[in-house]
């Protein structure tokens, strides 16, 4: 298979994207740290962005016209990219956001999307040619290029918006603000290099017959920036997944002494352990040493880190109710707002502090 230079460099640096986002989105599946719905949504944004690459890949390699079959197979998801995206933002920066029946109808879209290419990615080839003749080239192409645009710079604007108004007032919602809003706005550049290429391929198409896809080189930064999406948002979930290398330094220096004082000050003043993605290694990196000097602190003070953690989550849990706001939000609300990550670790967490579940504490008192 004789592949130009252009496509040889686009095929390689997409085939490693393709490879990135599979592995690390399906990982993200099994992941138990952290929040589980954000997990999902950022999983399924890379195992789906990675299918719709690899459809890309395999026209740019010629699979699709050596084995004719293949065309149209519902390897497409470009429509769901935004709506996910948004939702893993919501997930990441509001802990007590629950995906509901209601939501779904921000992937009706994409349904349909990918039910267009299922009806008649299984079918003959003749019937293929048909579709493509009469009704992929004339409209759907551009139907499809078109949503794909406003779909994604939506809902990436949407996702700036959505952070840029939730006011991050707690510290540890400081770094992860500032990530998540480079992450979309990186995106949305990398997005409008697509868009200014179909606007272009539109107008010299329409207007002068002019294929831009059938010139050498000239789709190669459109190729490109679906390859370094792929890399970006690979890269960005494993951030996701290390919060240390997004924290900054809060304590430059300072004595021995003063790491007791620094701890309390991050613990109760700033309650950093409302952040369910809080590790010992992230808390070391605000405290500005290293992860074992922190464990041997607090085995020093006769707790583990992840204890200790807890005891401030519960206790964080317990002011809510003080407060009356399990009237406004469900229990489960009110665990993921105090930093637990799952029903499950909660009720479990709780029941070894306090001796009975969540519901009979409250009920009793």
């Amino acid at each position: 298979m004789n592949l130009p230079p252009d496509n040889f460099i686009a095929v390689l640096i997409s085939s490693f994207g393709i490879l990135l986002c599979f592995s690390v989105g399906s990982c993200l599946f099994f992941r138990k740290d952290g929040i589980k719905q954000a997990n999902i949504f950022l999983g399924l944004l890379l195992v789906l962005y990675s299918l719709t690459l690899l459809n890309l890949l395999m026209a740019m390699t010629g699979v699709y016209s050596t084995y004719q079959h293949l065309y149209f197979l519902p390897l497409a998801f470009s429509w769901s990219i935004g709506p996910l995206f948004y939702f893993f933002v919501r997930s990441r920066i509001q802990p007590s956001f629950t995906f509901r029946r209601k939501h779904l109808i921000h992937f009706v879209l994409p349904a349909m999307q990918f039910l267009f290419y299922a009806s008649i990615g299984f079918r003959s080839v003749a019937f293929k040619s048909w579709i493509w003749e009469q009704v992929v080239q004339p409209y759907v192409q551009y139907l499809e290029g078109g949503l794909t645009v406003v779909l994604g710079v939506g809902y990436l604007i949407a996702s700036v918006r959505l952070i840029n108004r939730e006011v991050p007032v707690a510290l540890w919602k400081h770094p992860i603000c500032r990530w998540l809003r480079r992450f979309a706005v990186s995106l949305l550049v990398l997005l409008s290099v697509s868009t200014l290429y179909d606007l272009a391929d539109w107008v010299l198409w329409n207007g002068f017959q002019y294929n831009l896809y059938n010139t050498p080189w000239a789709d190669f930064p459109l190729k490109m920036s679906y390859a370094a999406i792929s890399i970006f948002i690979g890269y960005n979930a494993f951030v996701h997944q290390n919060q240390a290398l997004i924290t900054p330094n809060y304590f430059k220096g300072g004595a021995e002494s003063e790491l007791g004082d620094r701890v309390r000050e991050l613990m109760v003043m700033q309650q950093v352990f409302l952040d369910p993605e809080l590790k010992l290694e992230t808390l070391a990196k605000m405290l500005g040493i290293s992860k074992n000097k922190l464990s041997k602190f607090f085995s020093a003070n006769g707790e583990s880190f992840r204890s200790y953690i807890n005891k401030q989550r519960v206790a964080y849990f317990l002011a809510l109710v003080e407060e009356g706001k399990h009237q406004q939000l469900s229990i489960l609300g009110l665990a993921f707002e105090s930093g637990f990550n799952s029903k499950a670790s909660f009720n479990r967490v709780f029941k070894e502090i306090k001796g009975q579940t969540p519901t009979a504490y409250i009920r009793a008192d």
